[in-house]
């Protein structure tokens, strides 16, 4: 799903961009890449919410079983177990109805907040005035009450169960007589916050920072997008001006004016490269290029200029050499011609005598594409790197569509000129 769509247009089931989940979660963590309160993030925070609770209760049940009469432990632990497994259950469920409706952002949080609210309430409500009669008769059906029929108390410890011939001092704190208030608002506020966690508040506070965080990386992909289109444009431009460019043709229709009257034949050849060259060109920069765009029809534009270069200096030759299973590869439009175009201009034509042009593809070890022009012209003094304006667009175009992994590379020849490759990842070097 693109990271650029906006939070309310995003389907609730899927995952969020890596950008914000990151890619190392585990089988208990992994509801943390979709959205709060999606399905898949509530089944997996059950997951997590009882594997841990489950670990809990198994160690109370163990003293549980090691204890003479294991009912009393149970009948104990029973309030606790309502207090913890409604917020768990419900909270989640109602977040993820209230999520469902697609209402506007604000109304959204207050419905949430409303939900959590009323569950930690009703949880309260419950802890002061429903826990005694639900333990009551649980031990009234277990058999577990006194001659006067009211329950045995026990003490819960993790992993031990310890009773208490003392009445008063086998009560839970809470239940004491006598228990001071503020004893009794700290124990409030413990179960409350417990509470408040089950069932989803501090993920309906994550929900508006993943509400941020998606408007955030919605605005810098759209810029992103617009640079990428920006530096699109202008290498088009540049390129067509480099294609069409009045001096481009004012050169090559001199050419064909002084070789009518000497070389006929020369003449009429220039010309039918010329439309052969421009009929490839053209139609290329009318659109993007981008769905069409493979190594081969690149490739017939480069041959095109060549040979147009080669009527105008016949002292030109090149070759090209893209093996069958390469052609149609997909291939990034416009930047092959940038470089044969730099090769012809910065190689060739300031060199004296002749000059050869090759376009070479092959297969990387790590099954990626390169594809190079090489010239034998006059180089640039043994540097390994360019820094003209339009190989800085070309790698700022790569690095655009492949995310760094594509690379432009430019060395100098042993035997003179310069070899510009262009490198593809693997997964762009497929059909």
């Amino acid at each position: 799903m693109p990271a650029t769509l906006p939070p309310e247009a995003r389907p609730l089931d899927a995952p969020l961009p890596r950008e914000l989940t990151g890619s190392e979660h585990g089988w208990l963590t992994r509801y943390r890449i979709y959205p709060v309160f999606s399905g898949p993030w509530v089944r997996g925070r059950w997951r997590l919410a009882l594997s841990l609770l489950g670990a809990l209760l198994a160690m109370f049940g163990l003293g549980a079983l090691l204890t003479p009469e294991p009912m009393l432990p149970l009948v104990a632990l029973s309030a606790a177990i309502v207090e913890w497994l409604v917020p768990l259950v419900l909270g989640p469920l109602a977040g993820a109805w209230v999520r469902r409706r697609h209402w506007p952002a604000a109304a959204e949080q207050r419905a949430l907040w409303a939900a959590v609210a009323a569950l930690v309430l009703s949880v309260a409500a419950f802890s002061e005035w429903g826990t005694e009669p639900l333990k009551q008769r649980l031990a009234e059906w277990a058999g577990k009450v006194d001659a006067q029929g009211q329950r045995q108390k026990v003490v819960l410890a993790i992993g031990v169960t310890v009773t208490s011939p003392d009445p008063a001092a086998s009560e839970p704190m809470h239940e004491r007589k006598g228990a001071s208030t503020p004893q009794r608002a700290v124990n409030a506020l413990f179960n409350g916050l417990i509470t408040f966690s089950l069932a989803g508040g501090f993920a309906v506070l994550r929900l508006r920072r993943e509400r941020e965080l998606l408007v955030s990386l919605a605005r810098d992909h759209a810029l992103a997008q617009a640079q990428a289109e920006r530096r699109e444009a202008e290498l088009r431009l540049s390129v067509l001006a480099a294609q069409v460019e009045p001096h481009f043709l004012f050169n090559t229709l001199a050419g064909v004016r002084s070789a009518i009257a000497s070389d006929p034949a020369r003449a009429s050849d220039m010309v039918d490269r010329l439309v052969a060259y421009l009929r490839a060109a053209i139609p290329r920069l009318r659109g993007d290029g981008g769905a069409e765009a493979t190594l081969a029809n690149q490739a017939e534009t480069v041959r095109a200029y060549l040979a147009l270069m080669q009527s105008r200096m016949p002292r030109l030759s090149f070759s090209l050499d893209i093996p069958p299973e390469l052609a149609q590869l997909p291939f990034p439009p416009l930047m092959l011609i940038s470089l044969a175009e730099n090769a012809v201009r910065h190689g060739v034509e300031p060199k004296i005598g002749p000059a050869h042009v090759a376009l070479q593809a092959r297969r990387e070890p790590d099954g990626g594409l390169a594809v190079t022009v090489a010239d034998d012209g006059v180089g640039f003094g043994g540097a390994t790197a360019g820094t003209g304006l339009g190989l800085a667009n070309l790698r700022e175009r790569l690095q655009q569509l492949h995310k760094g992994r594509a690379c432009l590379t430019l060395k100098a020849r042993p035997e003179g000129g310069v070899a510009a490759t262009i490198t593809l990842p693997p997964e762009a070097a497929t059909p």
